[in-house]
């Protein structure tokens, strides 16, 4: 059966680097796949040459031609290729290049136990592969199951007097103890720690030919190790690492709004954009439905969507500390701030609708900016209520008392569903959009860190929650800007995006008089 590559289409690599090589025996392992019913896609083949290409000129200490690549690195979007490359690889390294013993871990049990599976039911159904299983081992013939130690055994040969073994081990929090052998498929590569790796690659240095295959979807804050092998695969420099990367290009500018948020629904943003979304699912239209990738846009997070299916990375850990710490913020504290008018109010409602806030942004008598969140309740110590009702009738009440100068909904944020309302009872609302938000964040910024006692800077009355929302923010980058994000997921910046709203309406739409102080804050 021919290598099939040129005669399908192939979705683009983003990204595809590998040692040169003049031979490869991938052909002969695409074929072995198709014989057990799991022909390759042209994406695995291209994977699959690469893989088992030889080197060259370099031979190992028993003087065999030596595999080009030491480490090989794909990255792809979830359910598209990563797996089946493997068992296509295993099965390559059992039967065709006759290795003695490969290691398959992956970072949950679950997942090695049904990578173990598929590869049992790959061969005993595939009668040319399962001759070979070694009929004095295991209950079954040449499989073994238990609690971490799931094994398939070939019987032994000339090119293996031992047999040869492929087993399966789920990685543990404190090394790689296990995963010795000739090659080593590390599944779930994001989860990998530097210890891993420290037990791991010493231990590969008296094996012939040793091989490391990673594969894996985009990085978390913590991928360390995989982050490390993006930058080096992506550089093309390392001589002996292949490297193979789906993700939607570009990711910076890709969106219609530089500032896009990328919550669902934001007209001109790209991960609604099937044909972006496209280069990261080589499988889309053969194994994965648009119609399932549009609606699993719609059920996750923007941030979980990007990462998982248009294989955006996430920031290391190092980019997740809050931008304003809280010193810097209990500096601003005045417990005796009054704004004067006029005043802004922003109104933001968190996405999940769980949390919501009435901010007010005013300048002082010294020029300086008064921020604050106003009470849910006239007169009461309570910042928000239960569910989103409230909130036109107090921005009502409050638009009829002080008159502000701008009532700031973001235009594309849960709070959108309220201006319809608000508008209702005569209260005018401004639609900010993404490039106001990244215009007042940075403004905002600039008045934390400006000089404390000039007039750019800003003072607050030490409220708690407002601090806590202050300090849980960090910068989420756009092209040339950048706007406020969680720095994890239990954060809540819905009080800091409220006084920020409210900044841009102070600063597009206010003019400083000087007038009575307000005394509705607590």
């Amino acid at each position: 059966m021919p290598n099939a590559l040129a005669k399908r289409q192939i979705v683009q690599p983003a990204y595809a680097n590998f040692p040169k090589y003049v031979e490869t025996l991938g052909p002969e392992v695409c074929d072995l796949a198709a014989l057990a019913g799991y022909a390759p896609d042209p994406e695995q083949e291209l994977a699959l040459n690469a893989m088992f290409a030889l080197h060259p000129t370099l031979r190992t200490l028993s003087g065999k031609v030596a595999t080009a690549a030491f480490e090989f690195g794909a990255v792809c979007a979830r359910q598209n290729m990563k797996t089946g490359l493997f068992k296509q690889a295993a099965l390559g390294w059992l039967y065709v290049t006759d290795q003695e013993l490969v290691v398959w871990s992956s970072h949950e049990m679950d997942t090695t136990n049904e990578a173990f599976e598929d590869m049992v039911n790959l061969i005993m159904d595939t009668p040319a592969l399962s001759r070979r299983l070694d009929p004095d081992f295991g209950k079954d013939p040449g499989i073994k199951r238990g609690n971490g130690k799931e094994l398939i055994k070939l019987r032994p040969s000339a090119e293996c007097p031992h047999g040869q073994r492929l087993k399966f081990k789920a990685r543990t929090h404190g090394g790689a103890r296990g995963l010795t052998g000739n090659k080593i498929i590390l599944d779930e590569a994001y989860a990998l720690k530097k210890v891993h790796m420290g037990s791991l690659l010493p231990t590969l240095s008296a094996v012939d030919d040793p091989q490391v295959v990673y594969g894996s979807s985009a990085c978390h804050p913590d991928s360390d190790v995989l982050r490390a092998l993006v930058e080096r695969g992506r550089a093309g420099t390392s001589p002996r690492l292949g490297y193979l990367e789906f993700c939607s290009q570009p990711e910076e500018g890709a969106c219609a709004d530089e500032a896009c948020t990328h919550i669902f629904g934001v007209e001109g943003c790209a991960l609604d954009d099937i044909e972006y979304i496209r280069q990261a699912n080589p499988a889309l239209e053969r194994r994965i439905s648009i119609d399932y990738i549009r609606a699993e846009r719609e059920a996750l997070p923007a941030d979980e969507f990007g990462r998982e299916r248009a294989g955006w990375h996430d920031k290391p850990d190092s980019a997740t500390e809050a931008l304003i710490k809280p010193d810097q913020w209990k500096a601003l504290e005045d417990p005796l701030s009054e704004p004067l008018d006029p005043v802004a109010f922003g109104v933001y409602v968190k996405l999940d609708r769980t949390a919501s806030a009435i901010g007010v942004v005013g300048r002082r008598a010294d020029g300086k900016f008064h921020v604050g969140i106003v009470p849910a309740v006239r007169g009461k110590s309570i910042d928000s209520l239960p569910g989103t009702a409230w909130i036109p009738d107090r921005v009502k009440e409050l638009a009829d008392e002080w008159k502000p100068c701008a009532v700031v909904i973001d235009g594309h944020s849960a709070a959108a569903s309220l201006i319809t309302t608000i508008e209702g009872l005569g209260v005018e609302v401004v639609k900010s959009n993404a490039t106001d938000l990244a215009k007042a964040c940075g403004l905002f910024y600039d008045a934390v860190m400006a000089e404390p006692d000039s007039a750019a800077s800003l003072r607050h009355r030490a409220a708690t929650p407002l601090t806590r929302s202050v300090t849980s923010a960090k910068k989420r980058d756009l092209s040339d800007a950048w706007a406020w994000d969680r720095k994890d997921k239990d954060s809540d910046i819905t009080q800091l995006m409220a006084v920020t709203l409210g900044m841009h309406g102070l600063i597009e739409h206010g003019t400083t008089e000087e007038v009575e102080v307000w005394g509705f804050l607590t």
